[in-house]
């Protein structure tokens, strides 16, 4: 482990966080094209679908995972960023939300059809 004693693995947290909210991110998500929400583990902050649409076009170097989700029939995309990448971008934006484990930052308005070619792409690079 990382020489703590009691503290879990860094993954445990996103885990938790993909097992018990997906749902009511996903919920979130549905026609979001106004704000990145961003859910913080760790050193890390993670965005699901719309939302990581927005953050890889504003960061560009988000790492994308795709996986599957139990409740929900579709692959589920998420871009996440390192805390320190956040907080630069944040020295010059303030979010709308800003508590330790949540952001909710503003951001220009998309088309239903970036977001589509978007989330296909991300799709068919992982199958």
């Amino acid at each position: 482990m990382n020489g703590k004693p009691n503290v879990e693995p860094a993954w445990m947290s996103l885990k938790r966080l993909v097992e018990t909210r997906m749902v009511e991110i996903l919920r979130k998500e549905q026609d979001n094209k106004r704000y990145i929400r961003l859910y913080g583990t760790e050193d890390y902050w993670h965005a699901f679908e719309e939302s990581a649409f927005q953050l890889e076009r504003l960061f560009r170097k988000g790492e994308t995972t795709l996986f599957s989700h139990k409740d929900y029939p579709f692959p589920v995309v998420m871009v996440s960023i390192p805390d320190s990448e956040l907080r630069a971008y944040i020295q010059q934006h303030i979010p709308v939300c800003d508590k330790h484990d949540y952001k909710k930052l503003l951001v220009a308005e998309f088309s239903a059809a970036e977001y589509r070619a978007w989330h296909e792409h991300a799709v068919k690079e992982f199958l």
